[in-house]
């Protein structure tokens, strides 16, 4: 399901000001509206305020050259129906945008966490390149072991769509981390997806491998797992006391 939405993400008025900062964005709006409306079009690239018949271009302009020069730094398919569907993160001078297909654009995003974040939360069963899809049988195997039970290889099972770890070495460590988390925010309009998506990213740097699951937890509902690996016991435990320790 296409979601469409970020508390994350900028209008181009708002993303010009980074923009703005780029010696070749810069050269490039010199270039197209001329020397002589050149520094009122950057300040208003700096001002976010893209006014007038001028601002229109420099709008103009600014989609265009996100569009067509942007470089793609993370990418990743949405598995449905046996079938990929590519998705990818675009960065253009600062500025990043999620591009999949048939999915309307939803903004852009001033970091690359924020616009990954987005790519993997905003469908159902989103995988990063090079990721294995579920088996056939909805059934997950360790890659080291191919069991499909408890192991000594599985750091972590957590339930992204609860927010809650489920099994693994590190089950107790992370649920703990992201309840003092959720006590420590004090906002009470605090969005909880970016910071579970860093604890996340903690352990994925941890880990050796990383699977992914979508399973019925009640009639009518489903939950997406990431489930995390290691190679041996040894780096298991290596990882938990790193994880513990707060030094990933």
């Amino acid at each position: 399901m296409d979601k469409g939405f970020s508390s994350d993400t900028v209008d181009l008025a708002e993303a010009c000001k980074v923009l703005a900062k780029s010696r070749s964005v810069q050269a490039h709006l010199k270039e197209e509206v001329g020397s002589a409306h050149y520094r009122e079009a950057l300040q208003m690239m700096k001002s976010g305020n893209l006014n007038g018949d001028l601002g229109a271009s420099v709008h103009d302009l600014l989609a265009n050259m996100i569009d067509s020069d942007a470089d793609t730094v993370w990418s990743g398919f949405i598995y449905q129906d046996h079938e990929k569907w590519t998705v990818r993160v675009n960065e253009c001078h600062g500025v990043f945008w999620v591009w999949a297909v048939e999915s309307d654009p939803v903004g852009y995003f001033l970091d690359k966490a924020s616009a990954i974040s987005f790519a993997r939360t905003n469908w159902d069963n989103v995988y990063e390149d090079g990721e294995e899809p579920d088996d056939e049988d909805g059934e997950v195997h360790c890659p080291y072991c191919d069991t499909t039970e408890s192991c000594d290889h599985l750091l972590l099972v957590v339930d992204k769509t609860f927010r809650h770890a489920e099994g693994g070495l590190l089950y107790e460590a992370f649920n703990t981390s992201w309840a003092e988390i959720i006590e420590d925010a004090d906002d009470p309009d605090f969005d909880e997806s970016d910071p579970f998506y860093e604890l996340l990213q903690r352990v994925e740097s941890l880990a050796d491998a990383k699977k992914q699951s979508s399973q019925d937890s009640a009639p009518g509902m489903s939950s997406a797992y990431d489930l995390y690996f290691c190679s041996s016991k040894k780096r298991g435990q290596v990882a938990l006391k790193k994880f513990i320790s707060g030094e990933i």
